[in-house]
């Protein structure tokens, strides 16, 4: 297996056959970065070709991804914000900014649509829109009891970005995926009833209790694993169409 990383965005390592990444502070920040977003990829791409791993984990820290983190970011972007004015485009005073955020997250979905391996997100605490695609692009989905996906991009008139649109009207139908993305914010055991989480764990230790379960499901063979994966990935293969149509609109 390969090295482990701990830096001030993410900490990644390995737990016997699972790769571990773990977000803890500025992401929103790191998502606009190249050289530190490599860093990542770099090492979802080693576990993807490392025989003795089966599966990668995406755990957040609590706070990271939350609405404060994701509103002192675009507020740093976006510039003045007047909640009267409903303008069709809200204009973006480091636009380089925004897009290479856009960019680089959508570059991380793509590839995790396509691994060839088990993925997994551990949702500890409320997930602002762009990373709830990071969410809803793996294969099994816990939650702690005080996770959530919130809907922020709806406060400043921006488009739900992390294809948002794409997953939730795949897994919910259109009308319900539509309904969603204007609404506020999905509770853990709301989302649980929709589907679009598989368990609710405790969220003391809720880390080690994610890895436990996900072990559980690692217990197949190798072969049942990969063909499995790599089967399911087939529904995917829309993603990048859903991707450039985004860009095209946005004129990235």
């Amino acid at each position: 297996m390969g090295k482990t990383i701990d830096n001030l965005y993410f900490e990644a390592y390995y737990r016997e056959n699972l790769a571990v990444i773990n977000l803890k502070s500025e992401v929103f920040s790191f998502i606009t970065k190249l050289d530190e977003s490599q860093v990542m990829m770099d090492f979802i791409r080693e576990a993807e070709h490392d025989h003795d791993v089966k599966g990668l984990l995406i755990l957040n820290e609590p706070g990271c991804l939350g609405e404060k983190a994701y509103d002192d970011f675009i507020r740093s972007i976006l510039g003045n914000i007047d909640p009267d004015d409903e303008k069709e485009v809200p204009t973006f005073q480091q636009k380089n900014t925004r897009f290479r955020q856009i960019n680089i997250l959508n570059r991380f979905l793509r590839y995790l649509a396509g691994y060839h391996k088990m993925v997994f997100s551990g949702i500890n605490s409320v997930i602002v829109t762009p990373f709830m695609g990071v969410t809803l692009v793996a294969d099994i989905r816990l939650a702690s009891p005080k996770g959530a996906f919130s809907l922020a991009h709806r406060k400043y008139g921006l488009h739900p970005t992390g294809a948002i649109p794409f997953f939730l009207t795949h897994y919910l139908g259109h009308s319900k995926g539509l309904e969603i993305q204007l609404s506020d914010r999905v509770t853990a055991e709301e989302a649980f009833r929709l589907g679009l989480i598989n368990q609710i764990l405790p969220d003391d230790d809720f880390n080690r209790n994610c890895i436990r379960y996900i072990q559980g499901c690692l217990n197949n063979y190798r072969s049942t694993l990969t063909m499995t994966k790599r089967l399911n990935n087939f529904k995917n293969r829309w993603l990048q169409e859903y991707i450039d149509h985004e860009a095209s609109l946005m004129n990235l």
